[in-house]
């Protein structure tokens, strides 16, 4: 062993210590940190697949109805399905922009949980609209919902504690 002085600076925690409370605490949290890394990378990576793979299902669909228009037998209930399939690539999209923007930022905006939920609230209003099954209940239900999460995103939007201002 050497007699040198320690290299660390004098306000370093482990100045003295051989593995003291800041160590061990410092270490956990670069451990928590690395794990999320690897989870985040691999919800990525699945949430990519999942987008392709809704992109598929929209071609597919749109495939299928080119097919039964050409041989003259219908079609609506695969134009029905394709409406549902886009619809539920908005969703796929804006649920992909929620989480890429949590990669990004390490928090969640509640303006963008807003973005999905006002996203998925359409998409079902769209699909009863055009099955024409929806009761008038049910569709006045659903646009007083998506009322009121417009009118909450729009003050998420007014009142950012981001900006830091209230206008």
């Amino acid at each position: 062993m050497s007699s040198e002085p320690s290299k660390l600076p004098a306000n370093d925690p482990r100045h003295g210590q051989k593995w003291g409370t800041q160590q061990l605490k410092h270490w956990i949290f670069a451990l928590y940190d690395r794990a999320l890394d690897v989870i985040v990378i691999g919800l990525v990576f699945v949430m990519l697949v999942l987008l392709v793979l809704s992109f598929a299902d929209v071609l597919l669909n749109l495939k299928g109805m080119i097919v039964t228009l050409v041989t003259g037998s219908g079609g609506e209930t695969e134009f029905h399905a394709l409406i549902g399939n886009v619809l539920d690539v908005f969703v796929v999209m804006e649920l992909f922009n929620t989480f890429m923007g949590y990669v990004r930022t390490r928090h969640v905006r509640l303006s963008a949980l807003l973005d999905v939920t006002i996203v998925f609230a359409l998409r079902e209003m769209l699909i009863k609209l055009y099955d024409k099954q929806a009761a008038i209940e049910m569709l006045a239900g659903l646009a007083a919902i998506i009322l009121v999460l417009v009118i909450a995103r729009t003050l998420t939007a007014r009142y950012s504690p981001v900006r830091g201002d209230k206008r």
